[in-house]
């Protein structure tokens, strides 16, 4: 633990991807930290309802807390002073150390349920221990702040051993029991207030909020004992059992299996049955463009292929809807399921061709006819932003709207000008045409007729409008005009996928340039840092961040496309040899930094290249084990 800074984060996660995520010195830092935040697709923004559970724990007269708060201008109460070792996985495990009495805390969270579980041990008991349990209320959206108000009910209706409250009278009540050992309620209904929140304030946001405190649990014990506090929607079960089927805490786990006990913390499954990936904790939901970039790393290379055939049928009529209906930029209330961007429907159509790759070939099939409808609805105008030209481009209108994976909006206007036809787009599109054509050369003859003739054309036309032959690389983008040669990896897509209009001698040419200009120890960069545009931190406010957050910012997930492109060209072993330090440095932040056990979404352009972003991000993990699976680490 000593190499750990103490206010790194964890997480818990659920298949409804509902959470509990704080520091491991139980100082809430975000107004995202939480015991357990429920999720619930198409009712509203996730309810952040308990901050913590403070312990207030009477040894020989003496009283010891476990908690923390900062209030600003000071830390208290100071329980991290206690605090002897921690560890993450398998679940957050807190070992404190009070006059001699040991006292464990392990927190879990229920997979098919909306619980969460605080398992406490204490150990040494030589007298009588008074414990207090005080659950810090919120009950509000997360990305909102509560403040002391009159309308918060702190009342209680107690059966047998559960107490019941709701809170307010729009958002769900939550339950809560001591199981283990016998407790008394006792009301207290006070507001514990200004409690500060450093990171929302370091990012430029609102950082101070009130919590809400209805009453403590009793619990008086005379000799060492285990005993459950459940905070949930409803409690069923036996919490003994659940925290039984937990895997042996003393296990060692390769790099492959850290990042499958990662990957398990995104995938998602809402109440209605729709099958999808959280894209990141704590503020993302459910988009499709990360999902279709993840679902190969999570899914695929995993072995969870029924998954990743639950998650692409819950997707596949819902983009045909979403392109013709809605166009590009479409959301589904019935769901949460928000999809942005003209890489969406080609990256899910990659995702089908990676099913393709990785399983039985029957288990792509049933996809086709969705991929056919895809392309088809792109070239029938199903959003009038875009149009397929006559040699098998994918273009753009310029317009207050960014739509592809660089995607931020400054005061209405896009930070990345990628308008036109952008490289990756127009990457995804030959492949993806190419892909369909293949099948639909022996299944679809009616498809293979309409679009022969645009994908002769469409290699040739992919090489007028991107290559350069001086400069050894591809544009980023041209207008129909102009070419954009700003040095980004999104040509990268271009060598990577299966279907390339790039010779092999071309493909090396970029990736030479791509590994002078662009790779870190952490990743890829997504602009050259010799460009005047290039911003090597991100890090202020909101408007910083964003100017900074395609301009340079390393994203870990490109090292997939790069381990993709390195191997198509140069083979496997130099592949290895080349992300291999890469993938060591990954390796150290994943179990020291950040969030731990999850990689976060962004570095830093420069050098140290710190964290940023979101702390646990799903592509990042999905591509990173995507790579660490095929070099077998």
């Amino acid at each position: 633990m000593d190499s750990v800074d103490r206010s790194s984060e964890w997480l818990q996660a659920n298949r409804y991807g509902s959470f509990a995520m704080g520091s491991i010195d139980r100082i809430p830092r975000r107004k995202y930290h939480s015991l357990l935040c429920i999720r619930e697709p198409g009712v509203g923004d996730p309810l952040n309802t308990i901050l913590d559970v403070g312990e207030y724990i009477e040894i020989n007269q003496k009283l010891f807390m476990l908690h923390s708060f900062d209030f600003g201008n000071r830390i208290e109460p100071k329980g991290y002073t206690h605090l002897k070792d921690f560890q993450f996985r398998p679940i957050p495990l807190w070992d404190y150390e009070l006059a001699g009495t040991r006292v464990q805390r392990s927190i879990q969270m229920d997979h098919e349920q909306d619980t969460v579980r605080i398992h406490y041990v204490f150990k040494g008991i030589k007298e009588p221990v008074r414990i207090r349990l005080r659950p810090f209320v919120l009950a509000r959206p997360f990305h909102k702040l509560t403040q002391a108000n009159p309308f918060l009910n702190g009342g209680v209706v107690q059966k047998d051993d559960t107490f019941r409250f709701q809170f307010y009278q729009d958002i769900p009540g939550l339950v809560m029991r001591v199981v283990g050992a016998s407790a008394r309620y006792a009301p207290k209904g006070e507001w514990v207030e200004r409690i500060h929140y450093s990171t929302e304030n370091e990012r430029g946001y609102p950082h101070t909020e009130d919590t809400f405190v209805p009453g403590e649990f009793e619990i008086e014990i005379n000799q060492n004992t285990e005993f459950y506090f459940e905070i949930g929607r409803e409690l069923i079960g036996d919490p003994k059992l659940a925290f039984a089927k937990i895997p042996n805490p003393e296990l060692r786990y390769p790099l492959s299996g850290k990042l499958e006990w990662a990957a398990e913390q995104y995938l998602l499954t809402t109440r209605k049955g729709f099958h999808s990936i959280i894209a990141g904790y704590p503020w993302f939901g459910d988009w499709g463009r990360d999902t279709f970039i993840s679902l190969a790393g999570l899914c695929i290379e995993n072995g969870e292929l029924d998954e990743a055939d639950h998650i692409l049928s819950s997707y596949g009529d819902k983009l045909v809807e979403g392109l013709t209906q809605q166009g590009i930029v479409c959301a589904f209330p019935d769901t949460g399921l928000i999809m942005t961007g003209i890489d969406t429907p080609l990256l899910f159509i990659r995702a089908v061709q990676q099913l393709r790759e990785r399983s039985q070939p029957e288990g792509f099939r049933k996809f086709m006819p969705v991929v056919c409808k895809i392309l088809n609805a792109l070239r029938n105008g199903a959003d009038k932003r875009v149009h397929v030209s006559i040699d098998g481009g994918l273009y753009v209108q310029p317009g207050p709207w960014a739509v592809t994976w660089m995607d931020v909006l400054l005061d209405g206007q896009p930070v990345t000008p990628r308008a036109g036809f952008a490289v990756d787009i127009n990457a995804l599109f030959y492949n993806a045409l190419s892909f369909a054509m293949d099948w639909a050369s022996v299944n679809d003859p009616v498809f293979f007729e309409q679009w022969e003739e645009t994908l002769e054309k469409a290699g040739e036309g992919f090489l007028k409008r991107f290559w350069s032959s001086d400069r050894g690389y591809l544009a980023d983008s041209n207008d129909g005009t102009t070419a954009d040669f700003s040095l980004r990896p999104n040509q990268l897509w271009a060598i990577a996928l299966p279907y390339s209009p790039l010779s092999r001698d071309q493909g090396a040419k970029i990736l030479d340039i791509v590994r002078k200009d662009l790779v870190t120890p952490v990743g890829l960069r997504t602009l050259s840092p010799r460009d005047p545009k290039y911003i090597g931190q991100y890090r202020g406010g909101q408007g910083d961040r964003d100017r900074a957050y395609h301009q340079g910012t390393v994203w870990p997930w490109l090292i997939g496309i790069y381990a993709d492109a390195m191997t198509k060209i140069h083979g496997l072993p130099t592949m290895k040899s080349e992300l291999r330090p890469i993938l060591e440095r990954l390796a150290v932040h994943l179990d020291h930094e950040g969030c731990l056990g999850h990689i976060s979404e962004v570095f830093d352009g420069n050098a140290p290249h710190a964290q940023g972003g979101a702390p646990a991000q799903a592509w990042s993990v999905a591509e990173v084990l995507r790579v660490v699976k095929g070099m077998q680490l």
